[in-house]
């Protein structure tokens, strides 16, 4: 979900730009927000994650659903990934935070949810600080490592508390036919959301990988050049 600038050299304070950092530095102060909530918490709490959504969500809701955004960047080449890069990304998020997560109750109670906001939280403050302050062409090492390093296990630990949370749900909407079409109706049509939650976690499997593996890779490209810039 990249909000970043475009590579070629401009102006950091031309409209676009200016617009992108405000839209950077908002949501990583967002996400912080998020992060605090969610650890203040389960230390407070001593690990019991009862009442985590309903101090959570909130603001959790207002960021997460901002990554809408990302999608009009992209397709008015404000950044320079690409729709197809960001749209499955933002797609997934807001399914398991809208379809998901606000809509059954008995997920807030899996252990999927404390894992999927600490890492969709320290990802995204980490991701944003990045995004704007390379910006500006002033990007710390240590922001660079912590965005190309922390993913090694955020990325897992936060897939696997996505499919922890749907799978809690499968059960609820099997039953109570949720967001679910059924015949007979007058457009003849049928549309059954527990098998479409299903394939959608089994798309979990093509792509997780992918975009792990960019993610090596772009660590490699990243840190690789920083390292010979600092010798």
């Amino acid at each position: 979900m990249s909000s970043k600038a475009k590579s070629k050299p401009s102006d950091p304070f031309s409209p676009g730009n200016a617009y992108l950092i405000f839209y950077n530095v908002f949501s990583s102060l967002g996400w912080l927000i998020v992060l605090i909530q969610t650890v203040h918490h389960l230390v407070s709490d001593l690990g019991n994650i009862d009442g985590l959504w309903d101090n959570t969500s909130n603001v959790l809701k207002i960021f997460q659903s901002l990554a809408f955004l990302e999608i009009i960047h992209s397709a008015v080449g404000l950044v320079s990934s690409g729709v197809g890069v960001v749209l499955p990304q933002v797609f997934s998020r807001l399914t398991v935070l809208w379809l998901i997560l606000a809509s059954f109750p008995e997920t807030h109670k899996s252990i999927g949810l404390p894992m999927l906001l600490i890492a969709w939280s320290v990802t995204e403050v980490i991701r944003y600080a990045f995004y704007f302050l390379n910006i500006l062409k002033q990007v710390p090492y240590i922001i660079s490592y912590l965005r190309y390093t922390l993913f090694m296990g955020l990325y897992p630990l936060g897939v696997t508390g996505e499919l922890l949370c749907m799978i809690t749900a499968l059960p609820i909407i099997a039953r109570t036919k949720a967001f679910s079409v059924t015949l007979p109706n007058t457009l003849n049509f049928t549309f059954d959301f527990y098998w479409v939650l299903i394939i959608i976690m089994l798309l979990y499997i093509p792509c997780f990988p992918m975009l792990y593996l960019h993610m090596f890779a772009q660590r490699k490209k990243v840190l690789g050049s920083a390292h010979i810039k600092k010798d």
